[in-house]
């Protein structure tokens, strides 16, 4: 079995194919070497699981995502600037743990970010909470949440290790349908087989989906969901490869 792994995500992408490897030879399970496993480099092609992974950019699948979700549920890209104005987000199409994000509090600032490198703007949505949900074909495979653990080191906008979050594994019983229901729909428009939804938390308890990651990254191999995912990828070989079915599973 082949592995396309983003050069982004190496680390994760090989402790997958690692897992994956020893689930197999513990079931059995013969891998043929003709099927490919798209971790953040998709490619066409029969025995191919997520090979539209990297399909879209992030201003493509923003876009997808605002129209193929419920209104709200998605971020709001913007082309010009709004009546009445709001802060924005600006964003670059290639970007990763959230190095590219500015901040837009006046209109006049829009012009000097695109002079800077930023490719899109986005409404800033206020929220309480943040998770990274994994689906896997309709199936939630985990739920973490981004948990501030070294407030010290809080110094921009943004969830994330550098800002000093952590991620923070959810029991799968404590996690909302709405936002198992969500994340699948997500995972759904964007015609994947699996992906980790970065999702946020509103004060009034919705939900709005920031992006999908198609190669998420984790430290190490007992990561609980990435072992799932593993699980997920030998059963998948043990059926013999099928395509999603029409309810999404397969």
């Amino acid at each position: 079995m082949r592995f396309g792994i983003a050069a982004t995500s190496r680390v994760t992408g090989n402790i997958l194919r690692t897992l994956v490897t020893a689930k197999a030879a513990e079931d059995g399970v013969r891998l043929a070497d003709d099927a490919t496993v798209c971790y953040g480099v998709g490619q066409r092609g029969m025995k191919v699981l997520n090979g539209n992974c990297s399909a879209q950019n992030k201003l493509e699948q923003a876009r997808a995502l605002q129209e193929g979700l419920e209104p709200g549920a998605a971020l709001e890209v913007v082309t010009d600037v709004p009546t009445p104005f709001v802060p924005l987000l600006s964003r670059k199409i290639v970007h990763s743990r959230g190095r590219d994000i500015g901040v837009v509090l006046e209109p006049w600032q829009m012009a000097p970010r695109i002079a800077a490198g930023s490719d899109f703007f986005t409404k800033y949505v206020p929220s309480v909470r943040e998770f990274r949900t994994w689906i896997y074909r309709k199936r939630h495979l985990g739920t973490y949440e981004k948990v501030l653990r070294r407030p010290e080191v809080f110094t921009r906008l943004g969830r994330n290790f550098a800002n000093g979050f952590d991620f923070s594994k959810l029991d799968n019983d404590s996690v909302p349908q709405l936002l198992k229901d969500i994340c699948v729909h997500a995972i759904s428009v964007l015609d994947l087989d699996f992906g980790a939804v970065d999702l946020i938390q509103r004060a009034d308890g919705s939900y709005c989906v920031l992006e999908i990651n198609t190669a998420p990254g984790v430290s190490d191999a007992h990561r609980a969901v990435i072992q799932q995912l593993a699980k997920r990828i030998v059963r998948w070989a043990a059926n013999g490869y099928p395509e999603r079915t029409a309810n999404g599973q397969g």
